[in-house]
């Protein structure tokens, strides 16, 4: 039984989708990039004196060949100011599905800003939390 387990669970791994490897796509057509590696970052003041951690892996939605090249070049700048923006977040903005989204829009604007800054374009159509867990 726990020989089957294992078969399946390869055949599910080796038949998902491989999001960071991006296809090329036909202009217009929506692609995902995965900002690598997963964002891990320690936030907030936990009552107890203890650390609290964030690890969210980050993709982002763009269109064109162009946007990715960008996004590569500029990767550790985009990583570097979500892990600031992550680690400035309170409990409330992380634990709740309000405050989740509030955080993904913020993320959204904060990878805009800089992209428009460095290029004079955003680039990026939208951004997703593909993993979002909080050790508290």
């Amino acid at each position: 039984m726990r020989a089957a387990a294992i078969v399946t669970f390869a055949l599910l791994i080796n038949a998902a989708p491989s999001v960071h490897a991006s296809e090329p796509a036909a202009s217009g057509t929506a692609r995902y990039f995965l900002l690598e590696p997963t964002f891990v970052a320690n936030f907030g003041h936990s009552p107890s004196g203890r650390l609290q951690y964030l690890k969210a892996d980050v993709t982002l939605r763009i269109s064109s060949d162009e946007a990715e090249a960008v996004l590569k070049h500029h990767a550790p700048y985009l990583r570097n100011s979500l892990v600031l923006l992550f680690s400035r977040q309170e409990d409330d903005a992380v634990v709740s599905p309000e405050g989740r989204e509030q955080l993904r829009r913020d993320a959204l604007e904060a990878v805009r800003a800089i992209l428009v800054q460095e290029e004079g374009k955003p680039y990026v159509e939208d951004l997703v939390f593909s993993n979002f867990v909080v050790q508290r």
